[in-house]
């Protein structure tokens, strides 16, 4: 599942980009659980909105998808062209870099259509 936030990531503004972002909450979130995604791509860094609405919660999107799930979360994707074209449906290949004991990695994301 790929989202298009339409949050710009600019490196020359990073502390307006870092201090809030949009996203899915954790009902969207339980719904995809349901739906069967094994990943959620997204081209801001977080998938979830930031703050969260319930500010007893940090990131409950990231522990129900990849803690109780196994979903992974790809963020930063560059989904500009994708929307520009109006692609929907795709087979998409990620391929991260091999880092021993590392819980995440830079990788080659390539949509085929």
């Amino acid at each position: 599942m790929c989202f298009k936030e339409a949050h710009d990531f600019s490196r020359r503004e990073y502390h307006r980009y870092s201090a809030t972002e949009p996203g899915i909450g954790l009902e969207a979130g339980q719904f995809l659980v349901e739906q069967k995604i094994v990943m959620a791509c997204c081209d801001n860094w977080g998938v979830e909105v930031v703050p969260n609405p319930d500010e007893s919660l940090v990131f409950p999107v990231h522990q129900l998808f990849l803690v109780k799930h196994g979903i992974y979360n790809l963020e930063n994707m560059i989904t500009e062209e994708l929307a520009a074209e109006k692609v929907y449906e795709f087979a998409f290949s990620y391929a991260p870099l091999r880092l021993k004991g590392a819980t995440g990695s830079p990788g080659n994301p390539i949509a085929i259509r």
